[in-house]
């Protein structure tokens, strides 16, 4: 995706990602450390229903996102896999 800033890649090879196969994991990564500019940018890419999907799919996310998505795309926290399965300690 090359909208995104490379400081949000720091420890991959930015050509390497694939936005359909991480799609996951590059949400994740602009949720913990992009801005709201870097969050539009996966909301037009992805739209905001296939964006809610992705986002309630990941395992681990840090509470302030968690927050952020339940009021973004009016879901429970139940909604969220993290809220539902267990940590890694």
């Amino acid at each position: 995706m090359p909208l995104l800033p490379l400081h949000l890649f720091w420890d991959v090879h930015a050509e390497e990602i694939d936005p359909e196969k991480h799609a996951a994991w590059l949400a994740r990564r602009v949720l913990e450390y992009g801005d709201w500019p870097d969050w539009q940018v996966l909301v037009c890419y992805y739209g905001k229903d296939r964006l809610a999907g992705i986002v309630t799919s990941i395992r681990s996310l840090h509470p302030r996102a968690l927050a952020f998505c339940k009021v973004w795309f009016d879901l429970p926290t139940s909604a969220f896999r993290c809220s539902t399965s267990p940590q890694f300690p």
